[in-house]
């Protein structure tokens, strides 16, 4: 759910609420990985290896990923990626995503990332239809749904210097083709291999339309999740290992405000885990809190209040001392309650041990509504993210890249511009 994500990541009333309906499990909570309805820019995803836009890849460069509003839809495009996480240049179509997608303003793009190995890209996009996952290749410089006649969302890859694995929440089979289990169709959690589509099917003792999240920790062994059985139902946090097998209830939360759990991050270390609390509420952009826990679920702790409903999830510093996240700026506004529209947003740091926090960049200094997408750099001294209004839903955004020092607390913020405004951008992965 990261990302998403949005990822998501992310709480909404989206098309995912009717599709519960469909499967006659009415109320089941979903968590948007990104900006409900409108157009989200998503984390920026980046990756080693691929020509733009020839049709064989260069190991030597690294790029950043966009899907842009065209006049025949949505494309995918790719720029040179700099030394701090940057665009150089304009962004390069490399596909089309076909059959008029982006083409109805319904259409959006939740979430995009690349997987551990670099070599895949998955794109988790919505029509009024439903979701649909789409991986396109770095190599090969193909673009197609994966798994194929499903509806459902990408949630986490499954970590590994080599992998190409990753954890999917299956909704709906499309036609006579599409993929069942014993010839039935009565999902769990889904494990996808990018490269060919196959699946292996987690039996969770469960819907999966009762999934909010998964995530696999850094060594693979084990699964990460949290599920709900539908509005002020609250939520549940189980553990697994990675066959499904030793299902271990971590912790209930009742219902109430923020109480689904999700958006589930592994410090680099792999000693603490990071995730969000969202509202069990149809208000879908209410505040969401922030909470660390330790890689057995106990020594919950809370540490800041954080966006809700947008699809930002938090950030681990390199050095696993402190976490990156987007802070509402505009709590009070009932306007930014209902409508992704009205975000102002800052980034900010907490300090995990110590519990402080700080904002490191904010529209007072960048001159734009929402700052979003954090990215620490290797050695942890600075923060990219990007700078943008409120997306125009007809000819998408114009994000800006920053970097913000991050400082100690109770520093001034300092950041600086690192490029123009790119057009046209739906979501950067």
């Amino acid at each position: 759910m990261q990302h998403g994500f949005l990822r998501q990541l992310r709480q909404s009333w989206n098309v995912a609420m009717l599709l519960l309906l469909l499967v006659a499990a009415a109320g089941i909570f979903y968590v948007a990985r990104n900006l409900q309805g409108t157009p989200s820019l998503a984390h920026p995803a980046m990756e080693s290896g691929s020509g733009v836009p020839a049709h064989a890849s260069s190991a030597s460069t690294s790029y950043v990923y966009y899907t842009l509003k065209a006049a025949n839809g949505f494309v995918l495009a790719r720029a040179p990626k700099g030394d701090e996480g940057q665009p150089l240049g304009e962004p390069q179509p490399v596909a089309q995503f076909g059959n008029g997608f982006g083409l109805a303003e319904s259409d959006s793009v939740l979430f995009m990332q690349l997987s551990p190995d670099g070599r895949y890209l998955a794109i988790d996009g919505t029509q009024d239809h439903g979701e649909q996952v789409w991986v396109f290749d770095t190599q090969r410089m193909t673009l197609n749904p994966n798994p194929k006649y499903v509806m459902g969302n990408f949630l986490h890859w499954i970590p590994g210097a080599s992998s190409h694995m990753f954890l999917y929440r299956p909704m709906l089979p499309l036609g006579p083709d599409a993929p069942l289990d014993g010839g039935n169709w009565n999902p769990g959690l889904w494990v996808v291999d990018a490269a060919t589509g196959a699946h292996h099917n987690i039996d969770i003792h469960m819907p999966s339309a009762y999934l909010v999240d998964a995530a696999a920790s850094p060594d693979g062994s084990h699964i990460l999740y949290s599920t709900s059985a539908g509005m002020a139902m609250g939520s549940d946090t189980w553990m697994m290992r990675s066959d499904g097998s030793q299902v271990t209830h971590l912790f209930h939360i009742p219902a109430g405000a923020q109480s689904i759990a999700g958006f589930f991050t592994w410090s680099p270390d792999g000693k603490t885990i990071a995730y969000e609390l969202l509202s069990d509420s149809p208000t879908p952009f209410l505040p969401a809190g922030l909470w660390i826990m330790n890689s057995s679920g106990g020594a919950r702790r809370y540490l800041a209040q954080v966006d809700g409903g947008h699809g930002f999830a938090p950030v681990w510093s390199p050095d696993s001392r402190e976490i990156a996240y987007v802070q509402r700026t505009n709590y009070g506004s009932r306007q930014a309650d209902l409508s992704a529209q009205s975000l102002q947003s800052a980034i900010a740091v907490v300090d995990v041990r110590a519990g402080r926090s700080w904002i490191v960049a904010a529209p007072a200094q960048t001159g734009m509504q929402i700052n979003a997408n954090p990215q620490w750099s290797a050695n942890g001294a600075t923060i990219t993210f990007t700078a943008f209004n409120a997306i125009n839903r007809v000819i998408g955004g114009t994000p800006r890249y920053w970097s913000a020092s991050v400082a100690v607390y109770g520093s001034r913020p300092s950041v600086t511009p690192l490029s123009p405004t790119i057009p046209h951008v739906v979501a950067m992965a």
